[in-house]
């Protein structure tokens, strides 16, 4: 009975219940506050810093994050379309208040709250059918549908933001989601019963909201730190002094928090599972290559390559494959062929490897975009891959009073700090090597040019990137 989604009213078809639910879960997938892949058309018509931007692009993914430990108490709060209907009507403020709104700390507190109610309805959606997909509750085939959902609406979100951005105006992505938000609901509306709920009635009276805003703000400002570090100078300005120690005070009110509060937000008890440590330690070395993919690429196929936003955005194609092809992967090594977790581990690093590797040999003036289709696909395969053991890992030894806990520390990771940590890194590698290039221009460069032989400007600062870039 469960698996028929009673939520449904009864002249709805079984089958189509199901595909309802992940019409709904790819809708919330796509939609967000801010759509990276707009970054240049909003820095230019909003005279934006693309810090301001990118930073709103971390808020969603804090807000998505730090929701974890209280999802079973949204979900159990409100009817099944009650549900559907906050986080349809807020996430369609959210992206009113984006297109519109141009001061910068504004626009990043929506797309934190936007991350939340994203997070909020797709777990309303993929909930409902976890039966469905696997009666026996195996999270092995569980996880690799929700993350090739996840992952690959990534892809999606981003071409479709770049084909909408390149022939009309990067607002009307918003009024495209605004749009299928609207359908969400009206099918909602009709298809659900207005009074069903999945489960007991569990009141949000007891949620730790003080230690909810602590984390987040905690997440906020370290994330802050990160990204406009380098427009800063990080401590050679007051700015990120200030900062870091407003970042000190709140982390150690947060830990005294946690440990004094009998019902805390997130429990320091959550942060000993030696599963925890070593995929936070793995994750952020992960988060640490993965930067160059989404850091370093971009400059690369703009500044060096100089290909047009469609061409750029063309290269999600073969990162999309792979995240198919990935998700099957994981299926079959974890539950077909009984992969160790080390043994699936490196095989993802090492599909990882293999994209730097031979992003590093490709790095030229003439290089064809299909010469990336390979290394990307491998990229795809590892992310989804990664994504996957890490909540399955956790899933197979930690405490159901500590589960989604623990999902939100690995966030932290993954889609927060860790993230910023990665991309902070890479940047400053970057700059450091431009700047090391500027002052070798005058004399030949790896063996390639001298500043004699070189045409004009724009031929000069193509080889210092090249070479900053390898």
């Amino acid at each position: 009975m469960i698996r028929q989604m009673l939520m449904y009213r009864e002249w709805v078809p079984h089958r189509v219940r199901f595909w309802l639910f992940i019409f709904f879960a790819l809708i919330y997938q796509l939609v967000g506050g801010v759509y990276l892949a707009s970054m240049t058309q909003m820095v230019g018509d909003l005279a934006f810093l693309s810090e301001d931007v990118t930073m709103a692009g971390y808020c969603t993914l804090i807000g998505l994050t730090i929701i974890f430990p209280m999802l079973f108490r949204i979900k159990f709060r409100f009817f099944t379309r009650q549900l559907f209907f906050i986080t349809g009507i807020g996430l369609i403020l959210c992206n009113i208040v984006t297109m519109y709104v141009e001061i910068p700390w504004v626009i990043w507190i929506v797309c934190f709250f936007a991350g939340i109610l994203k997070m909020a309805g797709m777990f309303g959606c993929m909930s409902s059918i976890q039966l469905c997909i696997t009666p026996t509750r195996n999270f092995g085939v569980f996880f690799p549908v929700v993350y090739i959902l996840v992952c690959g609406a990534i892809q999606l979100s981003g071409m479709c933001t770049a084909y909408i951005a390149y022939f009309t105006n990067w607002r009307v992505m918003n009024l495209l989601l605004i749009v299928l938000l609207i359908i969400h609901m009206t099918i909602a509306f009709f298809f659900m019963k207005k009074d069903h709920r999945s489960g007991p009635y569990l009141p949000l009276k007891g949620v730790d909201f003080f230690g909810f805003a602590l984390w987040s703000a905690l997440l906020i400002v370290g994330t802050w730190i990160l990204t406009f570090g380098e427009h800063y100078d990080w401590w050679e300005n007051q700015t990120i002094w200030i900062a870091t120690l407003i970042f000190i005070i709140l982390l150690i009110t947060c830990l005294a928090e946690s440990k004094f509060k009998e019902n805390p937000y997130i429990a320091l008890k959550a942060f000993t599972y030696p599963r925890v440590i070593s995929l936070m330690i793995i994750l952020l070395g992960l988060s640490v290559l993965q930067a160059a993919a989404h850091s370093l690429q971009p400059i690369y196929v703009n500044s060096v390559l100089q290909f047009d936003s469609l061409n750029a955005i063309s290269l999600n194609y073969p990162e999309l494959l792979g995240v198919i092809f990935g998700a099957l992967l994981a299926f079959y090594s974890i539950v077909k062929w009984k992969w160790s977790v080390k043994k699936y581990i490196f095989m993802a690093f090492a599909l990882i490897a293999y994209y730097e590797i031979s992003m590093y040999f490709l790095i030229g003036y003439d290089t064809n975009k299909e010469a990336m289709y390979l290394p990307l696909f491998a990229f795809g395969m590892a992310e989804v891959m990664m994504e996957t053991i890490a909540t399955y890992y956790l899933s197979q030894a930690i405490p159901f009073l500590h589960f989604f806990m623990t999902i939100s520390i690995i966030g932290f990771i993954r889609a927060g700090l860790g993230t910023a940590i990665g991309a902070a890194i890479v940047h400053r590698l970057f700059n450091w090597s431009m700047a090391k290039n500027f002052m070798l221009s005058s004399s030949n460069i790896d063996g390639q040019a001298t500043i004699a032989n070189v045409h004009n400007w724009a031929d000069q600062m193509n080889i210092i990137s090249t070479q900053s870039l390898m």
